[in-house]
Order: C-alpha cells, then structure tokens, then sequence
C-alpha cells in the first residue's frame, strides 16, 4: 500500500481489494491472506546447510511477506545497530543492508535456529556481497547455483549479483491461476504488471499486461502496453490508479 497516496487508497478502497501480493507469495481473498508460495522445514534445512558449508549465511536476506531477515553474529554489529528498549531488540533499519525494496522492514536475527520461527519464508536472497567489508563470493553462480538448482526454482536479476530462491513449482502466474479460478475469472481479463525476466511468463499469459519504462528487454518484448513511467515514478501505482479510475468513472 506504500506506493498509493492516502487519497487514492480511501477514496477507491484499494486496501480492501482482493488481489496477489509480495511477488506471488499470497493471495488476499475476502479479508483473509492465503500464503502460498513458502519454504518448507527441509527446505530451509537443505539451504541454510549449503549456506554454512561455505560460510556465507550473512550473504542471505530470508524475506516473508512484509520483512526481509538477516543473520549475523557480530557481537560489535549487533550492539551498535540494536536501538532503544522500546524497540524490543529489533532493528528497524539496517544501512549496511540491501534491501532495495523499501516495503520490507529490514530485521537482524543473531542465532541461526530463530530463522525457523520467523513465519512463512516465501522468498531467499543469497547475494555475492551483502556487506561493504566483505570480499565478493566469486563461486554463487559458479557452485552455489548449480548445487541448489534442482531443488529450487532459482532466479538471476539483470544486476547478477545474487540468486533468488523461491519453492519449485510456484511461479507467480500459478497463484494468479489460483486466483481466477476461485472467482470463475478467466486470464484475458486479469491485469498484469511487471519489470523483469521473473516476470515474463505472467505478463504474457494475462489478457492485459503492462511493462514498467525501465523493463528488462524481454519483459518489454511480451507485454501489451508499456508505461512511462518507471518503478521510481510509482509506476505500478499509477497504473492501477487509472484501471481503477476507467473501470469506475
């Protein structure tokens, strides 16, 4: 909801429209957020192993629906960024963290086991460098990868600076499918908006489709109509803004 202005929530309701969030992870229907894209217990096994075996645990950012985890069991760390008591010993802004998409709140974890009782985890992010001090991971695409692939659906942004993980068998046009189908919609008449190379497979199998200005090629390529308007110019916003706005003027 961060990106609509209060005006434009209240005056179209757009915070009580059924809808799917956080990069496909759950739908809202009727009130009630179903998550569907989430890691199971062996799953977050399986990866914090192969996280530990190369020490790289502080290279992740576990994210849930609205907030983006990290580990790291530097003492002086956790004492300088931890803030004031009111704040329950949780860090409610991490500077030295990439965590571009500003919707997540950032929270730093310092005992690995915590990981497993943060909520669903429908999103992993493993990137080569996470912290200014570090040396760069220079084997994420050349071991890591490889190693997690046939168990996960894995995902290379345009920037190739980390792998994104995300359960098998659960790509964003599958709850968007789920969707439709739980309202007799069909897929010609759903809106999509997307960016990437994530994002392909969606904007093409939705009737309406729209790629932000600053689109991967391939996004631009498959989508029906191009905005001119890029993420930062609250793209997504105005698009849906004036859907809405058509569809009831």
């Amino acid at each position: 909801m961060n990106m609509f202005t209060n005006e434009q929530i209240e005056k179209y309701k757009i915070d009580k429209l059924d809808g799917v969030y956080s990069h496909g992870a759950y739908i809202h229907m009727k009130g009630y957020d179903y998550v569907y894209r989430k890691f199971s217990y062996k799953d977050l096994e399986l990866i914090l192993f192969s996280l530990g075996s190369y020490n790289i645990l502080r290279n992740a950012v576990f994210l849930t629906v609205d907030s983006a985890y990290v580990i790291n069991d530097d003492i002086k760390l956790i004492e300088e960024y931890i803030y004031t008591p009111e704040s329950k010993g949780i860090i409610s802004d991490i500077k030295y963290v990439k965590i571009i998409d500003t919707n997540y709140k950032p929270i730093l974890i310092n005992k690995i086991k915590d990981i497993f009782n943060i909520g669903d985890i429908v999103s992993i992010e493993i990137y080569d460098k996470l912290y200014p001090d570090q040396d760069i991971y220079s084997d994420l695409f050349k071991v890591l990868f490889y190693e997690l692939q046939p168990h996960y659906k894995i995902y290379i942004p345009s920037s190739k600076n980390k792998i994104v993980l995300s359960p098998i068998n659960t790509a964003k046009v599958h709850t968007t499918q789920l969707y439709a189908q739980f309202y007799s919609i069909h897929l010609n008449s759903i809106l999509s908006i997307g960016n990437d190379d994530n994002d392909v497979e969606l904007l093409s199998s939705t009737g309406f489709s729209v790629a932000v200005k600053n689109s991967t090629a391939r996004a631009l390529q498959v989508a029906r109509c191009v905005s001119t308007k890029t993420n930062n110019e609250n793209a997504v916003a105005n698009i849906i803004y004036r859907a809405l706005s058509g569809r009831r003027a």
